[in-house]
């Protein structure tokens, strides 16, 4: 994508991009960069860098705190004159985020530029502009709002039909008949089980203690090997992001009962009509190997000693009269308390 320096002439505008689903193309990243570098050039003003959120970012994500455009709103990224943006929906999606970041360049002297808008570039002292924003803010949450109940009514179906819904537990994958398909079926990915068992394995037999989850996520870090998020867009066809294993993570994934092939909600197996758990797959292993690694994972208390008593008698025992406090050692001259 073309980008020029930034030369001070009012008109250095960041493209802000956002996708919430992979698929369509009325909101593609190619279709809103478009869109984007045409209002750009028709109000005079050209595209210093691409602030992009492009990895599925939700429409109920702050913009503050987005990856790509977040830390231009916060001022971290350099200097710029505005953004430009396809809609309104693009730049906020709650109605609140809208407004928060209309106030916040506004203030800063900065425009605001979306293809939406008639003339490209937003005029607040306007007669109407106020309102129009507003209303495109609204729309823009209407939208979200009956996707967030389609998302919550699709998954309380997929839960209790026993379907696979959200992301598949690592040592698993989804299966498709065809890339557009819905899920047929859920079965186990041989590399990551592979990964994942070995990683059991290594901990189960250990028997120096010296082999724990955060060894071993340090390991499989050191090795190169694909962290689950990085596994799972290299199988999607996108781009590893070098994220690192955490001990936390794996751990989690050793303990949970996912492992066992158990449609999971809330991190728990949901249950069927006859009250068993319902299974997706083949389990990684038993649930006798799972409680091994609940119990070889768990915290290690260590005892310590006591601290030594002390040699003053009354340590301990005497208390204030009139206070209740305790009374203590003030110095060392004499046998004062």
């Amino acid at each position: 994508m073309l980008t020029t320096e930034y030369d001070g002439c009012g008109m250095c505008l960041v493209g802000a991009r956002r996708l919430s689903r992979k698929t369509g193309t009325t909101n593609s990243p190619e279709t809103q960069l478009n869109h984007i570098i045409t209002v750009a050039h028709l109000a005079g003003g050209h595209i210093i860098a691409w602030a992009d959120d492009l990895e599925s970012v939700s429409g109920a994500t702050d913009p503050m705190w987005r990856t790509g455009l977040g830390p231009w709103l916060r001022g971290e990224a350099g200097p710029y004159d505005g953004i430009a943006s396809s809609a309104v929906d693009r730049i906020g999606r709650e109605v609140l985020d809208a407004l928060e970041v209309k106030k916040l360049l506004t203030s800063q002297g900065r425009k605001i530029i979306t293809h939406c808008h008639e003339g490209g570039v937003w005029d607040f002292d306007a007669p109407g502009a106020e309102d129009e924003w507003m209303m495109k803010a609204w729309l823009a949450q209407g939208e979200l709002r009956a996707i967030q109940r389609r998302n919550r009514n699709e998954t309380l179906r997929a839960r209790t039909a026993g379907d696979p819904k959200q992301k598949p537990s690592y040592g698993y994958r989804f299966v498709r008949l065809h890339p557009t398909a819905k899920i047929d079926h859920v079965e186990i990915d041989p590399v990551a089980a592979e990964i994942i068992r070995d990683v059991a394995e290594r901990i189960l037999t250990d028997e120096t203690g010296k082999i724990t989850v955060a060894t071993e996520a340090a390991r499989l870090t050191r090795a190169g090997v694909p962290s689950p998020n990085d596994h799972r867009a290299i199988m999607y066809g996108r781009a590893a992001q070098g994220r690192p294993w955490t001990p936390k993570a794996l751990k989690s994934m050793l303990v949970s009962e996912a492992a066992l092939g158990f449609l999971m909600h809330g991190g728990r197996p949901v249950l069927g009509d006859q009250g068993r758990p319902k299974r997706l797959a083949d389990p990684l292993w038993d649930a006798a190997t799972r409680d091994a690694l609940i119990a070889k994972t768990a915290p290690k208390r260590t005892r310590t000693a006591q601290a030594p008593h002390s040699v003053n008698l009354l340590a301990g025992l005497a208390f204030c009269g009139i206070c209740g406090a305790r009374l203590y050692i003030a110095g060392r001259s004499g046998p004062t308390m």
